[in-house]
């Protein structure tokens, strides 16, 4: 299984200041297209390998795409905007938002307020009106259980053909009551099974844990040390925020995250999450239609002058991606809607991106 098998298994889930900036100019498209050949010369890339993916994105076969910024070294040495977009528009991140949930949680850890990933998410709803109605077969799951989407719940966005089952969750009156009310597959633990709805029982376990609403606890401990300030949660006035899908930011803002985790959790000399949390996000804890998964990120090779090049990913149906390439010092952000999954993202990466990257 590929990224590109992946991307196309994805089910359709559509809720209904990095770097030096270099000037930018007005694209026929109403996009912008930003130069960086002084960022790229310094950094010994050669600027014809940034025409070669600005010209790949401009052809009718990556219209859907809407921007695409690649960082070396934490400067920017390609952003190009077109459909309209521009650096200081939001757009829907889709299901990146999971991965930023999972930094929040290895926040909650490194803070105390949670004590392990192992602790039973039944304990964070000992409060709520669903300690008494929980059922059985679920109190086994834990925090570790929806990190790795091996909770074992019998509901596979992957296998859910229209979305009838995720919109069924959608639209209920009660998305928690809803989701515990469905039937098991298996024993938590077991394999991992993508499942959007489970992500929000995290909303409990970090607003119990903390005392804080997650928006506050987002602010205060990531988005706002970062500088990040567009970023807009997916809000129901009857459910809250979406912790799995649906969240807005600037593609920068997206680039920003990125950076910060390379700097293994560093930002301005602060730590915002520990390196050991990022380690572990990372590393394998299963596979997901055979790509591995950790905590709500991936992990998928490429390969570069005949090594190959491990990379680590948010990803969102549509074709919204932050990928980072440890070994490379490299960021790829890319914000698309294609959803109608035409487009050959893996492809568009190893042939376009990786030469970049790879430069030194």
């Amino acid at each position: 299984m590929t990224l590109r098998q992946l991307y196309l298994a994805m089910p359709l889930i559509l809720v209904l200041g990095c770097g030096k900036p270099e000037p930018s100019v007005q694209t026929s498209d109403g996009g912008t297209s930003t130069r960086t050949d002084t960022n790229a010369t310094e950094l010994g890339i050669d600027v014809t390998l940034l025409d070669a993916l600005a010209d790949r994105l401009g052809s009718s076969e990556f219209k859907q795409i809407d921007s695409v910024l690649v960082l070396k070294n934490g400067e920017i040495v390609f952003e190009k905007y077109q459909n309209g977009y521009g650096p200081k528009q939001v757009h829907d991140i889709a299901s990146i938002t999971k991965s930023v949930t999972s930094l929040l949680i290895g926040i909650a850890i490194d803070k105390g307020h949670i004590p392990s990933v192992d602790d039973k998410v039944v304990d964070y709803f000992q409060d709520t009106a669903y300690a008494k109605t929980w059922p059985a077969d679920k109190r086994m799951i834990t925090i570790r259980h929806l990190l790795t989407m091996q909770h074992g719940i019998a509901f596979d966005d992957y296998d859910d053909p229209n979305m009838k089952r995720f919109k069924s969750w959608l639209n209920s009156s009660d998305r928690i009551a809803h989701l515990l009310q469905q039937p098991m597959g298996m024993k938590p633990g077991q394999k991992s099974t993508y499942c959007t709805a489970s992500t929000q029982l995290l909303r409990q376990v970090i607003e119990q844990s903390t005392g804080q609403s997650v928006e506050e606890f987002a602010r205060e401990n990531l988005f706002d040390p970062l500088g990040i300030k567009s970023f807009e949660w997916e809000r129901s006035p009857k459910h809250g925020i979406g912790m799995g899908f649906g969240a807005d930011a600037y593609p920068r803002d997206v680039a920003v995250l990125g950076r910060m985790i390379q700097q293994s959790g560093k930002w301005n000399g602060r730590q915002i999450v520990s390196s050991g949390w990022l380690e572990k996000s990372f590393r394998p804890h299963g596979k997901l239609l055979g790509i591995d998964y950790g905590y709500l990120w991936y992990g998928e090779p490429y390969s570069a002058n005949g090594k190959q090049i491990q990379s680590y990913l948010a990803m969102g149906h549509g074709g919204q991606f932050l990928v980072l390439f440890p070994d490379l010092q490299s960021i790829l952000v890319i914000m698309a809607k294609d959803y109608d999954q035409n487009i050959d993202f893996y492809q568009l990466i190893q042939d376009f991106v990786i030469p970049i990257c790879s430069k030194t």
